[in-house]
């Protein structure tokens, strides 16, 4: 996890849970030990960022998604260069790697550390474009970061994340069984221009969304006790905190043990294994995977409470969309995920 060592202004994260977990147990067997997991990569900085406006003559537009393993990226060309993009609400805005965009300028007042140990440095970057198939940007802040390691894992090549504000003025509908990511234009209420669509007007769930900083959150509960949860796009798999209390971590059924591998020269172990029971809005989940380890570094990028990360494991249940504008999130859940 790569934090800034900056702690007197948090209320701009640059790209807080990058990849969350993105790596965390996506290749590893939980039957065993092992040693080769990468870490948490996250940071902050003080530098502010222009909401970026969507432009594009579209009321809902449908975007292939690509899925390596239980990662989602779509593509888009930033500057005449096409690639990969990871889709991840858990960065605050775009990031670029900065193996492939050079001509950024050292963030000032940023220096940045691991939880594990040293990190990379912060670069910042502003692009003429951003196009993502008929939708397109202009004049848009990015930050540069090493994602090589990212890269070497997956065996893609990865030009960056697709940040939450990037999605603030539109609606994200993520159909993961049908690999598509379709965005609608909102009205002043932050409604649907194009309507419902072809879905229940009811949904399976429906969930308030918290909206820091760019950061999502929602709201859940284990053994009764409330828990704070970012919503991640860009994680594989879900994390607990470790200091979620005991009657939580009694629910927390234990699988395997294994050690995550950061920038700096340290390790932290992490277990693997699965809740019991989670409760979201009126959704109940039993035995949800999730890997349980210490957020205190998190918790102090974003300055509040934090308890755990949702991401795929969570999404891939339903057709799932995300208003960021109304604070809300709906999922019509997939046959036999209910």
């Amino acid at each position: 996890m790569i934090i800034a060592g900056n702690h007197r202004i948090l209320n701009k994260l640059i790209a807080g849970l990058l990849l969350s977990v993105l790596l965390l147990l996506s290749s590893v067997s939980f039957a065993q030990e092992n040693d080769d997991l990468l870490d948490v990569l996250a940071y902050n900085s003080s530098r502010s960022t222009r909401p970026p406006v969507p432009e594009g003559d579209f009321q809902s537009i449908v975007i292939p998604i690509k899925r390596v393993q239980n990662l989602m990226m779509v593509e888009a060309t930033i500057d005449g260069q096409e690639g990969n993009f990871i889709l991840d609400t858990g960065a605050p805005h775009l990031v670029l790697n900065k193996t492939y965009f050079r001509r950024g300028k050292l963030s000032d007042g940023t220096s940045a550390a691991g939880i594990t140990g040293a990190g990379s440095t912060v670069y910042h970057l502003l692009i003429d474009s951003l196009v993502i198939s008929g939708l397109s940007y202009h004049n848009v802040d990015a930050d540069l970061v090493n994602l090589g390691h990212l890269e070497d894992s997956k065996g893609v090549q990865i030009f960056g994340l697709l940040g939450a504000n990037l999605f603030n003025e539109l609606e994200m509908e993520i159909d993961i069984r049908s690999n598509t990511l379709t965005l609608h234009r909102l009205d002043k209420d932050g409604n649907r221009r194009s309507g419902s669509g072809n879905i229940s007007s009811v949904p399976d769930l429906k969930l308030p969304l918290e909206v820091m900083n760019n950061i999502i959150f929602i709201n859940g509960a284990v053994a009764g006790k409330k828990l704070r949860f970012c919503l991640d796009t860009g994680a594989e798999t879900n994390v607990l905190s470790n200091a979620s209390g005991n009657k939580v971590l009694e629910q927390f059924e234990l699988q395997s043990r294994a050690a995550l591998a950061g920038s700096g020269v340290q390790k932290l172990d992490v277990l693997s294994g699965r809740l019991k029971e989670l409760t979201l809005g009126a959704g109940k989940f039993s035995n949800v995977p999730f890997i349980l380890t210490s957020l205190a570094q998190l918790q102090q990028v974003y300055g509040i409470s934090l308890d755990g990360i949702v991401g795929y494991d969570f999404l891939s249940r339903g057709l799932v969309s995300i208003n960021i504008e109304k604070k809300e999130l709906t999922m019509y859940y997939y046959k036999g995920e209910e």
